[in-house]
């Protein structure tokens, strides 16, 4: 793997754990300022830090540095997006070529990133993501350069669990709304991702590993009004030009707001700022040089809605499912799903049909259960378009989201409910039989047009003239899972088995097993099997 694909996985993978737990960084943004979107703004920072690697042509260490650098500088999002750029600029100072991380190569980098982003706060303020990512690099500091990187990124993580926890005795806001910092919970969340991926370990559910406060830190609680800023609008952009003097625009933008940032160099600076004038704020830009990527948000409206938010989130997790059939359907609605989308194989559902399914949602928390391949990217666009806190479960087939919604509990979180669900998807096996449309081959197997064909888990496992003979070959191939129940769906065809002749087929090859037909009314597909 280069060093252009080794940066990809990493991204994808603080993307991932980002995306998981952006909602509840959004709910815990009490300081600077309540305006609740710092999950939002480190996702998108570090998304624009993918982005920028798609982009860049070689592989080389030093170039994919020096465009991991670029997107996050251009990309930064808000306060803690600009602080989080700071931080990647400094450990990719440290990303020399050819070097494979080590312990001696982690430690340099979080002292170079903890540097750069003191460097950016005129005034630093503990309590902050400045205080974990210090922590942080004392804690690498602390051990020798031979140490296993494995055991070295463990003792970064849990010192920086240990630093958000803190924040809460830290900051009088924090203290008083009873949360931990947003940003620095959100620096440790990004850090998991980058550190299984390091180890080589399969990316753990949200929050598992965290104690005290910043274990559950929970989606706070409205007891009366959040305290809007000083200032109205969190104000951004770049500035272009040639001998820029930094000092010289932090000097006249002091006099006009405060959580001022200015990073970059003399060609480029990314300019942060909280203001009421935002007009005279670039005014003072243009005459410097000329802006782009200019971005206004109103911290007030911001405030209120986050402020509405809370106060009227009703507890628990809602399921949306993408399902074909009427029968399929209304079993889905009894095992709590609380929103249906038509859809399925050759009739795709859009991400606006998705949203438009969670929008009409009471609560804060959902899951949707995409029950096909080819909708998977479509539920995590959609999921990544919403304000709300969406957990896509992978499910490709109808079975394997009923698996899903048994694993259900509407108590639970959309983190927590993602998890659990994925795991029933994971462990069972879904089978589909089905008529060939054309003489193909399929796993090296020749398949003549009009044939049934069994598959399970997608790979064929048999094939011939009738539905039963190919369902009795696909129970042949789940006794290999050892199942314990068999969950049959039927069409609407007038050539499916009936239901005594497919029990006693189940009863032939899987004594053991539990058997339930549904009348699923699923199109395209006579038989569908779950086994679990």
């Amino acid at each position: 793997m280069n060093a252009r694909d080794r940066a990809a996985a990493l991204i994808d993978a603080a993307l991932a754990t980002l995306d998981e737990e952006r909602g509840l960084i959004n709910d815990l943004n009490v300081y600077p300022v309540p305006d609740g979107d710092t999950g939002t703004n480190l996702f998108l920072t570090v998304r624009a830090i993918r982005d920028e690697i798609d982009h860049t042509p070689g592989a080389d260490p030093g170039a994919v540095a020096v465009a991991i650098t670029k997107g996050s500088l251009m990309g930064a999002r808000g306060n803690s997006g600009v602080i989080l750029s700071q931080i990647v600029r400094g450990v990719c100072s440290e990303c020399h070529a050819g070097a494979r991380p080590d312990t001696a190569i982690l430690k340099a980098a979080l002292r170079q990133g903890t540097a750069a982003a003191y460097r950016a706060v005129k005034r630093p303020v503990e309590g902050t993501m400045l205080t974990v990512i210090r922590e942080m690099s004392a804690a690498a500091d602390r051990l020798p350069d031979d140490a296993p990187l494995e055991d070295a990124l463990d003792a970064v993580m849990a010192s920086g669990r240990i630093a958000v926890e803190h924040t809460t005795r830290q900051l009088a806001a924090l203290r008083q709304a009873g949360v931990v910092d947003a940003g620095g919970y959100g620096l440790l969340v990004i850090f998991r991702g980058l550190t299984d991926v390091l180890c080589g370990r399969t990316l753990k559910a949200a929050a598992s590993e965290l104690p005290g406060a910043a274990a559950h830190p929970g989606r706070p609680t409205l007891d009366e009004p959040s305290e809007l800023s000083r200032y109205r609008y969190c104000t951004s952009f770049l500035l272009k030009g040639e001998m820029l003097v930094r000092g010289r625009l932090e000097e006249a933008l002091e006099a006009l707001g405060d959580s001022l940032l200015l990073v970059g160099d003399e060609q480029l600076l990314k300019v942060h700022v909280h203001t009421d004038d935002p007009g005279a704020v670039l005014s003072h830009a243009v005459a410097l040089g000329t802006i782009a990527e200019v971005e206004v948000n109103d911290m007030h409206a911001q405030t209120r809605e986050r402020d509405e938010r809370l106060a009227h989130r009703p507890e628990g997790t809602a399921v949306v499912c993408v399902v074909a059939g009427e029968g399929n359907k209304q079993l889905f609605r009894e095992l709590g799903c609380a929103a249906i989308v038509d859809g399925g194989q050759s009739m795709n559902p859009s991400a606006a049909q998705l949203l438009a399914a969670v929008d009409d949602l009471a609560g804060e928390e959902a899951v949707i259960l995409p029950n096909n391949g080819n909708v998977v990217l479509t539920a995590e666009q959609a999921a990544s378009m919403s304000s709300r806190n969406i957990v896509v479960v992978p499910s490709t087939s109808i079975p394997a989201g009923l698996s899903a919604m048994v694993a259900y509990d509407p108590s639970l979180d959309a983190v927590d409910n993602g998890r659990v669900m994925e795991e029933a998807v994971r462990v069972g096996h879904s089978a589909e039989i089905t008529y060939a449309v054309r003489d193909s081959w399929v796993d090296d197997v020749e398949v003549r047009k009009d044939e049934v064909i069994g598959l399970v888990d997608g790979k064929l496992v048999a094939s011939g003239e009738s539905l039963l003979g190919v369902f009795e070959g696909v129970l042949d191939a789940l006794s290999e899972h050892d199942p314990d129940v068999i969950t049959v769906l039927t069409s609407l065809n007038g050539d499916t088995p009936s239901v005594a002749d497919l029990e006693a087929a189940v009863s032939r090859h899987l004594p053991q097993a539990e058997v339930a037909v549904h009348d699923g009314g699923q199109p395209l597909y006579p038989l569908l099997i779950g086994a679990e």
